[in-house]
């Protein structure tokens, strides 16, 4: 036991430092970011390529007669920093070495004067002979070799520029082609037509052929070769590739040619930025800039000039040299950079507002793009990658920027700019019910078969990744759209087709493969964050959840990180790439798996059992605490109520079990029962005069009741789950502390009991009132929420889920560790009080209620709520448009007749569920009369505490991994918990039966003999933190409230003079 207790502390002890660990590495991070947005409000990071990018520049500078030199050593250092051990270049890090881009690297360095017979030459040379020579290369590094005459030109595959005259109706056209295939090839027609070469010997690069005396090498599988492997597709592009060989490319057809390549230019020149820019991308800008100087246009010309400028934007330098990124990513960095912010609960609003601001001045709302030719009707939305891509808006990008500005604000799923984007989104969904990057059906797969195609990239198909965020946007969007702008019905329509398309493609591992980010870790993880938001609403997503968290959870590294090697896109065996942890693909498995597990996941148990409570009743009489025990023994021998004396057991599963002994004996009793006997009256007692009382002074804040657990609890009372389920220990302990004026009762339990308190403390001799105990082995719950449809759940659209709900429960931590102080007190609030509130909310409500109508009727209970609402609210002082989520507890007994024929009675076990009453702070501090938000509490009771709702509340439970409940409003909220044990009519428990005689006389007190004056509970929450709670425990012989209320500890000065103000006014 000891030892256990100790393990538990350390594993404390490793949290705390965890989570400090965490805050640090946050607050870096959130201070890094802030430190590098731009001046404009915007992210920009340096988007990484392989070496063949910058080498394909420096050709185009060689071949166009363009300076060199000044850069010649940064070009040659960044080369060479890439360089793998074994004299290659690698296509990404981590991947093996590449004999094209080895052959274009070194290239690029004997261009820029670097020595073939210096060592880093020399391995290249080396690994590349042994790779296959330079026969080996892909089609588009012998299409820049033949620029320079290094390879012969009738060895490249065949590129007629008519291809661009066929129309979209075409089964094969250019916008068949994926956008950024389409934008490289187009300017290739032109090259190929031209076929130049540039000066460089002919002999410049013989030393990494194996026969250079035999260039004229094939750049295919051979017919033969084709047709034993019944490739239909390649035979057919191979035979119409050697028949436009013996045509000569079509060149013989003058008129035809002069005319397409005209229009090949025009279609270049009109999706040429006024930046220069073509689609954003390094491959169409550096192919178009030979295209323009090809057919005559001189350096000095307009897109020349321009389209030169814009590669050398794409620049990067540092120490480890000059390099051209394939692209820039700005509009992508700040969108994420913005969620990431909102995530992490940056204080920095105007930073965020700034990000939001510039991303939404680059929407792209101009009919115009590739992407009309089959979607002519679609109304513009999109947003691009870049800072300019009119032609080419990007649908992965556009679901980050939704995310980003709801997250950011959600009444922004109302504006313009989401409800565009969002419309976008949908006419760009694919048939299969995917969506892809670009396009729209662009999944012609039979042309990876064309000859130049290298690496089956001339398709842009859906995928799980994008598939994934956009259901992860729509999801989010859905949460808190009011259906005014009515696109959520769409909305709903696209996303169970999305699910379809998940549905459709998840491995046989759990696994999905993601094309935008390596591979299957970032392909699941997008697919889990979207799926997390339909959980309960679609069946089929629990079926597709459990497998993929399973497989992730299992690619863990021992670091506790993960980690995926590029090979696993080749390889359909991927676990054997499984390599070391990265920041990145660590970062997409939590995202994924936080998406639907706690954080506390490794060691998840039912919330309820880990609060335990110490119960104290304060009875102003002496009692007899062996009639007490007497008492106690004699209801474990009625019926079946035996069976509380069960002992806690985890079985192999990690659920609770009660293991009841065959027979009770003085050493293995059903309950424990200790006594402790002060020979002093209570005031007299350094605690015990602390303690409150009937009428207690309010002008200084009670001490909180976990102060009097010396006077309360016995030295062996369990306070955690660990005391029980490794022990013998009954479930029942009983301290009795006598005073020779005063009797504190103490009851001890697990939270797994509650319901048992209020019922089985019948000590008065009437054994005929006792009902009759139902046996564990029969669980009245048990079939409840099993067939009721989710979506009839009132708050079913506004259930915080997925990426939504970790973002709330980072918030919630947050807010836990950055005020770590937490305080609990009890206050008593003056039944009087209570009767002026709810008479002055009544007189509220009735001014607002049109005449003819009635009043809208509100408790005691809802005043009381209403008023620690405010005051809370108050105190924390959040911003006046954050949700105020309050969740109320309410008791199902009543409502399940069928099941609870005595009303509950003699049920041990919980039968409690949740109301919510969802508020905007502001109008909670306006409400100063307290009717609003006591109607809308009454109104929420109400509406969620029938059968329907409770069972579909249920349903929702079930469906969640966590199987608690959930979460409504939104990520923002404010988390604020009431319970009203008022019902429980604690203070109308009769313990006269065992009075020896009074402690103060009848005449100087409210309370009846043998009626507790005051009750005192103890909260043990053991990994499972609570606040901006409220217990009212009920309401004492004198008419007044008493409450515990728990939040942290710097808003109680806020809260007491709330209070005081209260009572002043009484006065």
């Amino acid at each position: 036991m000891a030892s256990d207790i100790r393990d538990n502390q350390e594993t404390v002890s490793g949290s705390d430092h965890l989570i400090s660990q965490v805050e640090h590495t946050l607050r870096l991070s959130r201070d890094h970011a802030l430190d590098s947005v731009r001046s404009d409000g915007h992210w920009c990071g340096e988007l990484k390529s392989n070496v063949t990018v910058t080498a394909e520049y420096i050709f185009l500078r060689q071949a166009l007669g363009l300076d060199l030199e000044a850069d010649r050593a940064a070009y040659c250092r960044y080369i060479l920093s890439e360089q793998n051990c074994d004299g290659s270049w690698g296509l990404a890090p981590g991947y093996p070495g590449d004999v094209s881009t080895t052959t274009e690297a070194y290239l690029a360095l004997k261009i820029l004067g670097t020595s073939t017979d210096t060592p880093a030459m020399q391995r290249a040379q080396v690994f590349t002979l042994i790779a296959g020579g330079v026969a080996r290369v892909r089609v588009f590094t012998r299409i820049f070799l033949a620029t320079f005459g290094l390879f012969p030109w009738d060895a490249v595959p065949q590129l007629p520029v008519e291809l661009i005259l066929l129309p979209s109706s075409c089964p094969i056209n250019i916008y068949t082609l994926a956008s950024w295939a389409r934008g490289t090839i187009a300017p290739l027609l032109i090259i190929c037509h031209h076929r130049p070469v540039y000066a460089l010997p002919d002999d410049y690069l013989d030393e990494l052929w194996q026969n250079p005396t035999n260039k004229n090498v094939p750049y295919g599988s051979s017919f033969w070769e084709l047709l034993s492997e019944r490739d239909i597709p390649g035979l057919a592009f191979t035979v119409v590739d050697k028949l436009l060989y013996q045509l000569g490319g079509l060149r013989s057809i003058p008129l035809l040619r002069s005319y397409a390549r005209r229009q090949c230019m025009k279609w270049i020149l009109e999706r040429q930025e006024p930046t220069g820019d073509w689609a954003g991308i390094f491959p169409p800008m550096h192919a178009s800039v030979y295209a323009f100087m090809l057919e005559g246009y001189k350096l000095n010309d307009l897109p020349v000039r321009l389209g030169i400028q814009a590669i050398e934007k794409f620049a990067w330098e540092d120490e480890k040299g000059k390099r051209i990124q394939p692209c820039v990513s700005p509009v992508w960095d700040t969108a994420l950079m913005s969620i990431g912010l909102c995530d992490a609960m940056s204080h920095d609003q105007q930073t965020l507002d700034h990000a939001i601001t510039w991303i939404r001045n680059r929407q792209l709302l101009e009919a115009r793009g590739d992407w009309r030719v089959y979607r002519p009707q679609l109304a513009p939305g999109g947003f691009s990658f870049e800072y300019e891509n009119s032609h080419y808006p990007d649908v992965d990008d556009t679901a980050a920027i939704i995310l980003a500005q709801v997250k950011h604000d959600a009444r922004s799923v109302a504006s313009d700019s989401v409800i565009a984007a969002a419309t976008w989104i949908l006419g760009m969904q694919n048939p299969d019910g995917g969506w892809a990057a670009f396009d729209v059906e662009n999944d012609k797969l039979f042309l990876n078969k064309i000859p130049f195609s290298d690496m089956d990239s001339l398709c842009d198909t859906s995928c799980a990744d994008i598939t994934g965020r956009i259901l992860e946007a729509f999801g989010l969007m859905m949460t808190h759209d009011s259906e005014k702008n009515g696109l959520s019905p769409m909305l709903r329509v696209a996303c169970t087709r999305g699910v379809t398309y998940l549905a459709s493609t998840q491995e046989d591992t759990g696994a999905w493969l993601g094309r935008w980010g390596c591979n299957y870790v970032y392909g699941t993880s997008h697919a889990l964050c979207g799926l997390s938001y339909f959980v309960g609403y679609d069946e089929r997503v629990t079926g597709l959840v459990s497998p993929a968290l399973q497989w992730m959870k299992s690619k863990q590294n021992a670091d506790g990180g993960w980690g995926e090697s590029l090979l696993s896109y080749r390889s359909p065996d991927e676990q054997q790439h499984q390599q070391e942890s990265t920041a990145s693909q660590t970062a997409w498995a939590l995202m994924g798996l936080l998406a639907h597990l706690s954080v506390t996941d490794a060691a998840i148990e039912h919330y309820l059992r880990r609060l335990c409570h110490d119960f104290t009743f304060r009875f102003d009489d002496v009692l007899d605490a062996a009639k007490l025990e007497g008492a106690l023994a004699r209801l474990m021998e009625i019926g079946d109520w035996g069976q509380m004396g069960a002992r806690l057991r985890l079985n192999d599963d990690g659920r609770l079990e009660y293991h009841v002994p065959a027979e009770y004996t003085k050493t293995r009793p059903a309950f424990n029962f200790t006594t402790t006997e002060y020979g002093l009256r209570i005031g007299e007692h350094p605690l015990g005069s602390q303690l409150p009382k009937s009428g207690q002074d309010q002008s200084v804040l009670s001490p909180s009741p976990a102060v009097f657990a010396p006077l309360v609890r016995h030295p062996d009372s369990p306070r955690e789950l660990a005391d029980w389920i490794y022990s013998d220990r009954p479930q029942l302990h009983i301290h009795v502390a006598v005073f020779r004026d005063a009797t504190l009762v103490t009851i001890s339990y697990v939270h797994t009991l509650f319901d048992a308190i209020a019922r089985t403390t019948g000590f008065g001799g009437r054994e005929d009132e006792v009902p009759a105990f139902i046996p564990f082995e029969h669980d009245p719950l048990r079939t409840l929420g099993l067939d009721a449809p989710v979506k009839g759940y009132s708050n079913f659209g506004r259930v915080v889920r997925g990426v939504g709900l970790v973002v709330f429960g980072l918030r919630y931590l947050f807010e836990l560790f950055w005020f770590r102080e937490e305080e609990e007190h009890p206050i008593r609030l003056p039944g009087r009080c209570v009767d002026r509130l709810r008479e002055t909310a009544r007189k509220d409500l009735a001014a607002a209620t049109p005449k003819g109508k009635e009043v809208p009727f509100v408790s005691e209970g809802d005043v009381v709520v209403a008023w620690w609402v405010r005051t809370m609210v108050t105190a924390l002082n959040p911003g006046l448009d954050r949700t105020i989520m309050v969740m109320n507890v309410f008791n199902v007994w009543a409502l399940f007749d069928e099941w609870f024929p005595t009303g509950g009675a003699g049920f041990i076990g919980n039968a409690f569920f949740y109301s919510y009453t969802l508020l905007v702070a502001g109008q909670a501090l306006q409400d100063t009369k307290l009717g609003h938000v006591a109607s809308r509490n009454r109104q929420a009771l109400m509406e969620h505490r029938n059968r329907e709702q409770v069972q579909a509340m249920t349903a929702i439970q079930r469906a969640s991994f966590t199987r608690t409940p959930p979460v409504v409003g939104d990520a923002n909220l404010l988390f604020m918990a009431c319970t009203n044990q008022h019902k429980a009519r604690y203070f109308e428990l009769d313990f006269s039966a065992a009075v020896v005689s009074p402690g103060v006389p009848l005449s100087e007190r409210p309370h009846a003999l043998g009626r507790p004056s005051y009750i005192n509970d103890i909260e043990h929450c053991r990994s499972y933190p609570t606040r901006n709670v409220v217990r009212i425990i009920g309401k004492d012989a004198a008419g007044d409230y008493w409450l515990l209320f728990k939040t942290r500890a710097g808003v109680w000065p806020a809260i007491h003079r709330q209070l005081m103000a209260l009572l002043e006014m009484d006065k």
